[in-house]
C-alpha cells in the first residue's frame, strides 16, 4: 500500500514486528505479514498515517473469549524526516534513518540505526540506539540494557536504567558537560577525564544513572 502527502506516522502493535526505514522516495509504503488471528489497520486521516495491529480473539462454548497468539510482521518505509510516534506490546522495533518523536514498548527490544529520536522507553526490553543527532533526548529501560551511539548533540540528554547497565558513545561533535552516577554499581569513563567530564565546549547537559548495574561513558 502507498500513502501520498503523509507528514505524521503513528504505529500500535501488540505482539508485532516492526521494522521502519527511512528512504528518499516522497511517499509512504507499508506492506505486512499476518501470523495467526490478527489483523492491521492503516488509515489516512490528513497527512497523518495510523497503523494499528489488533489481535482478534475468538470464543470457547460460545461465549468464553479466548486470547489471541496472533502476530504480525509490518515494514513501512518513509520519506527521511516524518515524525513517528511508535508503541508495541510484547514485540519489537528495527528502525534505520527515521526521525521518531516517542518509541515505547513492554516485553520488547528497540534496535535503532542512524536514527533521531526525542523519546525511548523500555520495560523488560534493551535499546541499542545509533543517533546521528540527539537531544532533547530522554531514555529510560526497566529491567534492560541501555547502550547509545551520539554522533551530534542538538540539546540536552537524560539515559536511566532500573536493573541495566548504561553505555553511552560520544564523538568529538558532542559538546556535552556530563552528570553520571551509580547506585549498585560502577562509573567509568573512556577518552574522558572522570574529574571533569566535559565534550568540547559542554554546551548540553549529558544526565546518566542506572540503580543495580554500571555505566561507561566513551569517546569515540
Amino acid at each position: 500500500m502507498e500513502f501520498e502527502n503523509v507528514r505524521e506516522v503513528e504505529v500500535t502493535a501488540v505482539n508485532g514486528r516492526v521494522r521502519i526505514e527511512g528512504w528518499e522516495n516522497d511517499h509512504v509504503e507499508v506492506n505486512y505479514t499476518l501470523h495467526g488471528d490478527v489483523e492491521v489497520e492503516v488509515e489516512q486521516v490528513g497527512k497523518k498515517l495510523v497503523v494499528k495491529e489488533r489481535l482478534i480473539g475468538k470464543k470457547l462454548l460460545g461465549f468464553i473469549p479466548k486470547p489471541s497468539e496472533g502476530w504480525a510482521e509490518i515494514e513501512l518505509r518513509l520519506p527521511k524526516g516524518t515524525a513517528v510516534n511508535f508503541r508495541n506490546v510484547n514485540g519489537e522495533l528495527e528502525a534505520r534513518e527515521v526521525a521518531l518523536r516517542k518509541a515505547s514498548t513492554v516485553n520488547g527490544r528497540i534496535n535503532l540505526e542512524n536514527c533521531e529520536a526525542q523519546e525511548l522507553s523500555t520495560v523488560n526490553g534493551r535499546i541499542r540506539a545509533h543517533l546521528s543527532v540527539a537531544g532533547p533526548l530522554k531514555a529510560s529501560t526497566v529491567n534492560g540494557e541501555l547502550e547509545i551511539t551520539i554522533e551530534e548533540l542538538e540539546g540536552d540528554v537524560e539515559a536511566s536504567c532500573v536493573n541495566g547497565n548504561i553505555v553511552l558513545r560520544l564523538t568529538d561533535f558532542c559538546d556535552a558537560r556530563i552528570r553520571a552516577k551509580s547506585v549498585n554499581g560502577d562509573v567509568r569513563f573512556i577518552g574522558i577525564d572522570p574529574d571533569d567530564p566535559v565534550v568540547g565546549e559542554g554546551t548540553f547537559e549529558v544526565g546518566v544513572s542506572t540503580v543495580n548495574d554500571d555505566v561507561m561513558i566513551e569517546l569515540i
